[in-house]
């Protein structure tokens, strides 16, 4: 094992900035003293809360940041009973909360990394998961089903970690503490397959990374910076040249505000892989009978519209709603259609032939894109009317994020309206 080392005060300040709580210099003394190699980079306390900027000019293409294998946190590299993917029934998502929990009752425990994350206030204000009915039932409806299926899944994790780890092994943690923990690991594990783990399903290979944890989330997947794995560790990688101050990035993905806000608590103010489920509204203009069709075709959901177009998929469900049921299965129009989802004719042709049907394509949509707006406005007035009730004090945080929400979509649609006049 490799000699640990302590470093010195002088060093340990070359990587934090001014005004950083203490708790982030133990956990920075712990990564280094554990062999992590840091270049050019400093822990920094900034407007949207902590992340990381560059210390000095940083070129393109540079390894900033390395964390070894011996401080990641994940059910490969730790000991806890009960929760190998290979060798228990377990639920990693599960199995990995009731880990970080139980650190809390762990004799003489001072963990460095538990200490800087999070209190279970701030995920109760900022996770859809935590809000009200009331809140949740105004809010956009693909955020208000995603986060329903959310605490069914908290539910079930919570059951499996009290008969798995509690009463079968004896772990020590409250039910409060396994709900905090929940939402730590799902906003704060990154992808890992060890060796071993090749059977293990992708969305089950989670890991939690002291100091990586610190590189906050930027969509532009080609401007933030790469997180690389092999055998000794995880490294953090450059993509552009940074200035001294400038924050670094890492990206989750190109994901819109919706994913964003129900997975990690947290919308983008300019987010470019910002859009639109519209899955609702387009629903309310498809038969059951269209919906299965469309099941049948894997064109079934994912609808969704950004300040430039809508998607393929929405023009395809709302040119098969057009189609009356009684006319599903048979006539050239419907199997033109088919023939059109399966790639046998193109779409301009489609187009040029169904020149009347793509009319009605089209006041359709503009009857989707009216109703989204109005359901949008609704929604926003019933919590502004929320935030001035004394009953909702202590969900301003909540109704002001579903709010803010509703506001980058109204102001989505607006765009595509002026592109699309």
């Amino acid at each position: 094992m490799p000699k640990r080392r302590r470093p010195s005060s002088s060093h340990r300040q070359d990587f934090l900035a001014d005004g950083v709580p203490e708790a982030h210099q133990r956990l920075l003394e712990h990564v280094l003293a554990n062999n992590a190699r840091l270049s050019k980079v400093k822990i920094a306390k900034l407007p949207h809360g902590i992340g990381i900027v560059a210390s000095e000019r940083v070129q393109k293409n540079e390894e900033i940041t390395f964390i070894p294998k011996s401080l990641l946190v994940n059910l490969y590299d730790i000991e806890f009973p009960n929760s190998s993917p290979i060798d228990h029934p377990t639920k990693v998502h599960s199995s990995l909360a009731a880990y970080v929990a139980s650190q809390f009752h762990a004799p003489n425990s001072n963990d460095p990394f538990i200490s800087i994350l999070p209190p279970f206030s701030s995920f109760k204000s900022s996770m859809p998961l935590f809000w009200s009915k009331e809140v949740l039932t105004n809010c956009p409806p693909w955020i208000h089903s995603f986060a329903l299926k959310q605490q069914e899944k908290l539910k079930d994790d919570y059951e499996h970690a009290v008969k798995v780890h509690r009463d079968a092994r004896g772990v020590e943690f409250s039910k409060e503490e396994f709900e905090w923990a929940w939402a730590v690991v799902n906003t704060r594990t990154i992808y890992y397959r060890p060796k071993k783990w090749y059977k293990v399903p992708a969305e089950d290979c989670m890991t939690m990374c002291p100091f990586i944890d610190y590189y906050n989330h930027d969509a532009r997947g080609d401007e933030s910076c790469t997180v690389s794995f092999s055998t000794d560790g995880l490294r953090v990688t450059t993509q552009k040249p940074y200035a001294p101050g400038e924050e670094i990035f890492v990206t989750y993905g190109e994901y819109n505000n919706d994913h964003l806000l129900v997975e990690y608590g947290f919308a983008l103010p300019a987010n470019r892989a910002d859009n639109i489920n519209i899955d609702h509204w387009v629903f309310s203009k498809l038969s059951s009978r269209h919906q299965e069709i469309l099941r049948e075709m894997s064109f079934n959901g994912g609808y969704l519209l950004d300040e430039n177009e809508v998607c393929y998929r929405t023009m395809m469900a709302l040119r098969l709603a057009i189609i009356s049921d009684d006319d599903l299965g048979i006539g050239k129009r419907y199997w033109d259609f088919v023939k059109l989802v399966e790639g046998e004719m193109e779409e301009d042709e489609y187009v040029e032939l169904y020149e009347m049907d793509e009319k009605m394509v089209g006041g359709m949509l503009k009857e989707v894109v009216e109703a989204v707006v109005k359901y949008g406005e609704e929604k926003t007035e019933n919590l502004r009317q929320m935030l001035a009730d004394e009953e909702f004090l202590e969900q301003k945080d909540s109704i002001g994020s579903a709010i803010e929400r509703w506001g980058q979509m109204i102001d989505i649609i607006a765009k595509y309206r002026e592109k699309n006049k």
